[in-house]
């Protein structure tokens, strides 16, 4: 008893008192403010993209999960404030190769209620991660002197391509465009894009090394005229 009468003995301070009720009243004026000048609480429905979460080393995701639909509840101002931090995701550890279903979990600040996920269960498609090698042809733009297009050669002359296995098969060759106009200066570094049979870019594919350098090939009659 005699800690409550100490502690209220300390709350009605006038110096006490005045700070809290000024601390309250700015908290009022800011949830007034952040809820649009109400207090209520309200339900929404948003749209969320669902992160994947622990997706093992030797598997690549060939087929992104679907997006969910979350409703939530809470005071306006907490939903104002806090709907941004609102994530869904699905956790893929000791996940096989092929199609799997796993349940979306989805994490909200607080002070927003989750009330309902759809769907609660999305499915994803995965491929064993796997590894190629592919020689580098170069696609010479704007040079007029066909001789010291046939002498440039890359470096390195073969990448890696890393990927989907679905994604490796459609691979037909690997090109580096060189659009430099007359000049060809050895050492410069071109970007390496791989290509199906029909010339379309395969963007799902990574590409060590991602860039190429061009060398000038040394034939006998270039080492004549330097001697």
């Amino acid at each position: 008893m005699r800690a409550a009468r100490r502690v209220w003995a300390f709350l009605t301070r006038p110096e006490v008192y005045w700070r809290l009720f000024s601390l309250f009243l700015a908290v009022l004026l800011w949830l007034l403010a952040a809820g649009d000048g109400s207090l209520g609480e309200a339900e929404r429905t948003v749209n969320l993209a669902v992160e994947v979460q622990n997706l093992p080393a030797d598997l690549v995701l060939v087929e992104p999960p679907e997006s969910v639909k979350v409703r939530i509840r809470g005071l306006t101002p907490l939903l104002n404030r806090g709907e941004g931090a609102i994530s869904a995701s699905i956790n893929l550890a000791g996940a096989q190769e092929g199609t799997e279903t796993y349940n979306v979990e989805v994490t909200a600040p607080l002070g927003i209620q989750i009330l309902g996920v759809t769907p609660g269960w999305v499915s994803v498609y995965t491929e064993e991660l796997q590894e190629a090698a592919f020689p580098v042809t170069l696609a010479l733009l704007g040079v007029e002197r066909a001789e010291l297009a046939a002498q440039l050669k890359p470096q390195p002359p073969v990448v890696t391509l890393k990927g989907a296995r679905s994604m490796l098969e459609q691979v037909d060759h690997v090109v580096a465009y060189l659009n430099v106009g007359e000049i060809v200066k050895p050492g410069s570094a071109f970007p390496v894009r791989a290509l199906d049979s029909q010339g379309r870019g395969i963007p799902a594919v990574d590409i060590d090394p991602p860039q190429v350098t061009v060398e000038l090939e040394q034939t006998e009659s270039n080492q004549t005229e330097e001697e």
